[in-house]
């Protein structure tokens, strides 16, 4: 029965692990998002751990994991950094787990020692501090993420405090299959979250559109009779648009401002969050080479949860991080909804 039950976790976490990794691998290829390439390297290393398990190699093992902590821990640092986190030089602290492991690997090599504790459990529990320092760290991320980074962060935190009773617990017989069992239903839940983390919109960023774009950096000031048509000859690019208006085109990321909760809905009052959204989006338009162009079509929607002061200045940051980054923003302006005093402000601002 045990011996069953030992299988079955084994194929279910193998066959997660190695869908995990190609999955990350064909969002690195097809984004070119570098925290998903080491993610899957990462669950690529961990696929490995099966097959040193079932070998019975305690120093494959040990690699396996170390490798695996390495690789997650190294590309959530560079989620971070992408993310304006800064990181100074922790990046270099991804390599302890490889260490640790190579130091035990070499020592039981040499024949200096054969103790499974020195061998084996002390590289698997600093490589689960690693695991569980990557879902904190993730967790960080929630500003940016939501609660995609609410769920992965906390199964991998649950994950690496599971590997961390493996010193202690591995050697107990009748514990081995429910230990593994849990193990994989663990590693099941953090590819499944992960991969919608890296399917999020927030992670998978603007591509270069496909034809030429002419019109000119800074500030667009339009009435919705021009809206139209720029909604026409914008088809193909990918705009990012927070709007009310949900006819918009297929290539758009649109962001619904809303007051109630819906998939990728803000609410009118969560300025500092379309800020955040639009900046990540103009910083990764400028250095693929092209002008990000940031559509708002609801400036008076946004007016009524928010005093026009701040609404200014919120309009002001945006203005300028656009122009910082060679980017255009059409502002879709319904002039009788203004009071003529604000209109004009609003001008002087923007212009």
């Amino acid at each position: 029965m045990h011996h069953t039950v030992l299988l079955l976790g084994q194929v279910l976490s193998l066959s997660a692990k190695i869908v995990g990794a190609l999955v990350l691998a064909h969002v690195y290829l097809k984004h070119n998002r570098k925290p998903a390439l080491y993610w899957s390297f990462s669950w690529a290393a961990a696929a490995s751990s099966i097959f040193a398990d079932i070998s019975k190699s305690v120093y494959l093992l040990s690699l396996s994991e170390a490798f695996w902590a390495m690789f997650l821990f190294y590309g959530t640092l560079v989620l971070l950094e992408e993310n304006g986190i800064a990181i100074g030089k922790l990046q270099v602290l991804s390599v302890v787990p490889i260490v640790i492991s190579l130091y035990g690997t070499l020592i039981g090599i040499l024949g200096y020692s054969s103790d499974w504790f020195t061998l084996l459990g002390l590289p698997y529990a600093v490589s689960a501090l690693f695991i569980i320092a990557s879902g904190f760290m993730v967790l960080s991320l929630r500003e940016f993420y939501n609660n995609r980074a609410l769920y992965l962060g906390s199964i991998l935190i649950i994950s690496g405090l599971h590997e961390l009773d493996f010193p202690v617990l591995r050697l107990v017989e009748w514990f081995s299959p429910i230990g593994f069992t849990l193990g994989s239903v663990f590693s099941v839940l953090s590819v499944y979250f992960m991969i919608k983390f890296v399917f999020a919109e927030e992670f998978i960023r603007v591509e270069k559109p496909p034809i030429k774009i002419d019109l000119k950096p800074g500030v667009m000031i339009v009435k919705p009779q021009e809206y139209v048509k720029i909604k026409e000859k914008l088809k193909k690019v990918p705009v990012l648009a927070f709007i009310r208006d949900l006819h918009v085109p297929k290539a758009w990321n649109a962001f619904f401002i809303t007051t109630t909760e819906k998939r990728k809905s803000i609410f009118p009052t969560d300025l500092a969050k379309i800020l955040d959204i639009a900046i990540r989006y103009l910083h990764e338009a400028n250095e693929k080479g092209f002008e990000g162009i940031i559509v708002i079509d609801c400036p008076e929607y946004l007016k009524m949860y928010n005093n026009f002061e701040t609404l200014v200045k919120f309009l002001a940051s945006l203005k300028d991080f656009t122009v910082l980054y060679n980017g255009v923003l059409i502002l879709v302006i319904e002039e009788e909804a203004w009071g003529k005093r604000e209109l004009e402000m609003l001008k002087r601002v923007l212009s």
